[in-house]
């Protein structure tokens, strides 16, 4: 098709162009100015030394504001935070979803809730209650986390501790380091005296110590698993003290981020308004409208399209042709009169000529005998007999 195809389809469907989006944005026009009087106010959150900083902040490294901005808009879009600011306020949770809308202030950390409703009172409660419900989950988790973390290390440090203590209550033994240490000193020190008895002469010194030597070598083995038992349990203490020094170190650090995170310090909340019918009806009624344009441009091709389906159908029908066996057309005369046996008084005899009623004679013209008055029948049409003159 030709443009100038096009321009003889939309002047052919020029008011389904124009009705369609004329309907839909005075239906639209319709409901706006029909609606309730809306409320809405706007909730600032800027805290930014909560993104960023130090390695063991929750939001640090390159990615920290987007990872902080996602988390900020999922957790106060989720079911426990609206139920929350549900149960708080008195406002349904639909509402408080068909209401609200959080926005990021260009590629910042700072944070805008808005929030409409046809109650006057609503926006600001919303708010208030959302933003320190959304604050309290991102943030005051992270200390319940940090604390179980402690309590954790202190649990696993006392029962090593309790371990150690039941370790030597066993053994009888404080330290085996230093019993194995003393021990091995004093087999090293009875070997050196030997040593110097023999290098004297005094043999029988000598031999007195060999029984001395035998037994301290003889305790020796006897104290090696003990010593690797009590190592490891006080290797399984030190590790538990390093993890108590650290998770209390986490506990610290979550506990600061909940302190600037106060929504007293962090939050604006902004004067409730009225919404103005004007700006909602340019940003409603002109997508509406274009949106209804493409649906009548759709809807006219599918008129079109039916259309010619429909011509093109009944162009592929033959033609009906005439039945031979039907009544043929009646001759016409030279004057251009009708033939008589087409006639409603005609009727015909037995003998197949055509009976003259007198009904059928008086409405019969005169006829002469010039060869102008006669009529040119069919060889096929019977012949009708006029009666005589008088």
């Amino acid at each position: 098709m030709e443009i100038i195809d096009y321009l003889r389809v939309a002047r052919r469907r020029f008011w389904v162009l124009i009705g369609v989006p004329l309907i839909a944005a005075g239906v639209t026009l319709y409901l706006i100015l029909s609606a309730p009087t809306q409320y809405t106010a706007t909730s600032t959150v800027s805290a930014p030394a909560l993104v960023g900083g130090s390695a063991t902040n929750q939001y640090s490294g390159s990615q920290a504001v987007n990872q902080y901005v996602a988390q900020f808009q999922a957790t106060a879009q989720s079911p426990g935070v609206r139920g929350a600011t549900s149960d708080s306020t008195g406002v349904k949770r639909a509402d408080i979803a068909d209401g609200l809308t959080i926005s990021q202030v260009g590629a910042s950390s700072v944070m805008n809730l808005t929030f409409t409703s046809t109650d006057r009172h609503a926006p600001a409660a919303v708010l208030g209650a959302l933003t320190d419900n959304t604050l309290k989950t991102l943030f005051d988790t992270q200390v319940s986390l940090a604390q179980g973390r402690v309590d954790a290390a202190k649990s696993a440090l006392s029962s090593a501790n309790s371990a150690i203590g039941d370790w030597r209550k066993k053994n009888g033994m404080v330290d085996p380091d230093r019993v194995y240490q003393g021990q091995l000193d004093n087999l090293n020190a009875l070997k050196q005296v030997q040593a110097q008895r023999l290098s004297s002469g005094d043999s029988a010194a000598a031999a007195a110590l060999s029984g001395a030597i035998a037994t301290a070598k003889q305790h020796l083995p006897e104290l090696a698993p003990l010593v690797t038992q009590y190592e490891q349990l006080t290797s399984d203490r030190t590790l538990a003290a390093t993890s108590l020094g650290q998770a209390e170190q986490q506990l610290i650090d979550a506990k600061a981020q909940l302190a600037a995170a106060d929504p007293a310090k962090v939050v604006t909340l902004s004067s409730v308004t009225k919404v103005d019918p004007v700006s909602t009806m340019w940003s409603t009624v002109l997508p509406v409208t274009g949106a209804a344009v493409f649906v009548a441009i759709a809807l006219v091709a599918m008129l079109e399209m039916l259309s010619r389906s429909r011509s093109a159908a009944r162009a592929s029908q033959p033609e009906k042709k005439p039945s031979s066996g039907g009544p043929r057309p009646a001759a016409s005369s030279t004057n251009g009169s009708t033939p008589a046996n087409g006639s409603s008084g005609a009727k015909t005899a037995p003998s197949g000529s055509p009976v003259t009623t007198p009904a059928n004679r008086a409405t019969q013209p005169a006829t002469s005998s010039s060869t102008t008055g006669a009529s040119r029948r069919d060889a096929t049409e019977p012949v009708v007999a006029l009666p005589p003159r008088k």
